[in-house]
């Protein structure tokens, strides 16, 4: 009970962080296709597809593999809703609402854990009011991003907990769903996790090498934890991995997304305007890049506060701490150039100021320290008060949308708002070829062209399955309105057939009378070895978690 009564204020303060989602109608963001990925999730998820992969009603029309490569869940959540009858912008906001204040909550059980209940309520104040969160909300957009923060504080606590041999099962198992989680939240920063992952991990072993205090079972703990946290997530990143190539994802690298050109101005982590624009070369950002003068000055008073008493308790939460908030503060300046020129995969990043999000947990961790060390309750009762209140008044302004805006959820919902206006904030995941539209009336809502001489007759149409009758009056081409992509099967009178693809499209050949065209959306081999290994992958999370509590309760 005493560990439960400052979550709940960190819950109640957190709400203040989402009071300007909740007003009437929407607000605006450079990300603006939320509701409309809801939507599409929500849809896949009703005509029974799982794990979604393809949805319909985006990329102009023709359809695209978006949740084949971009995170997929935080829009199972908001889409699991929409499917049960939620309105969309109700479901949308109740999926923004759950990522913005879980990251809080975990990390204030996990903190909760290991040090004092006021370390623990500072800590996740410190995480859930980061300037930078307020970014990621109602500038950006950017939901996978700070959807991802929830899973972090679940990985450090199965890497802290590695030690202790009655839990060691329990803490792999719960790492590994908090890597799998940041993961399939956010693919670019997911990647980020894996690695900083697996440098760690590569440090610890060489460091115990070396000092000669190998312990063989915290070693390969480490080793499992990163390869189930793989595991359980395999079938997303392997697919994206692998068919990312179809698509037009490698052309995001271009001059307009050139990190070189959105490395963060060393002043600006200090003082920057706040903003609703975007990112330009320079200093001159029109959005703010701070980490928080607040979180900067308790992030520094708790490393004083941990070496001046040299307490070892805590030890776990510095390191972690100070490593994660050095080593992001660094990827965002220009001096880490040459190590984004080098690490394979970091031009797909884009922005180095991605790494704000890192910087926020690592100084969040820091920042709660500075009351673990006062003995007094009384003393500390009092500063962790006034750091929270400091905290809560000075950060909470930025938790506000430029303005509002009415929009009746219906209007989210049609084929105007899905296939011309979202389609155009984000179509990447389209085949190179594909021509995009230029108009909103060069829109698709026929998967086959009506024309004279050919008769069509729809028999089903879902976004992973396409049946319809064609007759002609003499033999012909058909192009099919649909984005070629692998996993796609297409028949013409029961007998399989390969199209020739023409600028992204599948081109069929039919005889003259009466043809049926079946073309259904499959699993690739890739694919389906990827979705059996996070089934197995499941079942040892599950059993290794089962025993590691049965061994604690004893």
């Amino acid at each position: 009970m005493k560990k439960l009564l400052p979550l709940f204020f960190v819950i109640c303060l957190s709400l203040l962080t989402i009071r300007g989602l909740w007003t009437d109608g929407y607000f605006p963001m450079h990300d603006d296709t939320q509701v409309s990925r809801v939507i599409v999730m929500g849809r896949a998820l009703k005509e029974g597809q799982f794990p979604v992969r393809w949805v319909s009603d985006l990329g102009y029309g023709y359809g695209y593999p978006i949740y084949n490569f971009y995170g997929p869940l935080p829009y199972y959540a908001g889409g699991a809703l929409y499917a049960l009858g939620v309105p969309a912008l109700l479901a949308t906001k109740i999926m923004f609402s759950v990522g913005i204040i879980l990251p809080a909550v975990l990390l204030y059980i996990v903190l909760a854990s290991g040090v004092g209940w006021q370390t623990a309520l500072l800590g996740s104040l410190l995480y859930v009011f980061a300037p930078y969160h307020a970014v990621q909300i109602y500038v950006r957009g950017a939901v996978g991003e700070y959807w991802i923060l929830m899973f972090w504080p679940l990985i450090v606590y199965g890497f802290w907990g590695l030690s202790h041999a009655r839990q060691r099962f329990s803490r792999i198992a719960i790492g590994a769903i908090g890597m799998s989680g940041a993961v399939l939240s956010h693919t670019l920063l997911g990647y980020v996790t894996v690695l900083f992952c697996v440098a760690g991990a590569a440090a610890y072993w060489g460091y115990s090498i070396v000092a000669k205090k190998f312990d063989r079972a915290v070693a390969f703990g480490t080793l499992a934890l990163i390869v189930l946290g793989l595991g359980l997530s395999s079938f997303f990143w392997a697919p994206a991995a692998l068919e990312m190539g179809y698509t037009s994802v490698a052309g995001q690298v271009s001059a307009t997304a050139d990190y070189r050109d959105h490395f963060v101005c060393v002043g600006q982590l200090w003082s920057s305007l706040w903003g609703f624009g975007g990112s330009v070369p320079g200093c001159l950002d029109g959005m703010s890049f701070v980490l928080g003068k607040l979180h900067v000055a308790l992030a520094v008073a708790g490393l004083a506060v941990w070496f001046t008493g040299r307490r070892e308790k805590g030890k776990h939460v510095v390191l972690t701490g100070l490593v994660l908030a050095a080593v992001s503060v660094f990827f965002m300046t220009q001096y880490a150039q040459f190590a984004w020129a080098t690490l394979p995969g970091f031009a797909f990043l884009q922005y180095p100021w991605r790494f704000l999000a890192v910087a926020a947990f690592g100084l969040s961790l820091l920042g709660s320290l500075t009351v673990e060390g006062i003995k007094k309750p009384v003393i500390k009762a009092v500063c962790t008060t006034l750091f929270v209140l400091l905290l809560v008044l000075g950060n909470s302004k930025w938790f506000t949308p430029q303005y509002t805006y009415e929009k009746d959820t219906s209007t989210f919902e049609t084929a105007s708002d899905l296939r011309w206006r979202a389609s155009r904030i984000s179509d990447e995941y389209l085949p190179p070829g594909i021509i995009r539209p230029t108009e909103e009336s060069q829109v698709i809502f026929d998967t086959i062209r009506k024309r004279d001489g050919l008769a069509v007759t729809g028999i089903t149409d879902t976004a992973t399955h396409m049946r319809m009758a064609v007759e002609t009056t003499q033999s012909a081409s058909i192009v099919l309105n649909a984005a070629y992509f692998p996993g796609w099967q297409y028949t013409v009178n029961n007998r399989e057939v390969q199209p020739e693809v023409q600028n992204g499209l599948p081109v069929i050949q039919i005889a003259a009378g009466v043809s049926v065209i079946d073309a259904r959306f499959t699993d690739t081999p890739v694919r389906t070895v990827a979705n059996i290994v996070s089934m197995i992958t499941l079942l040892i999370v599950g059993g290794m978690y089962y025993d590691g509590k049965r061994k604690t309760k004893r």
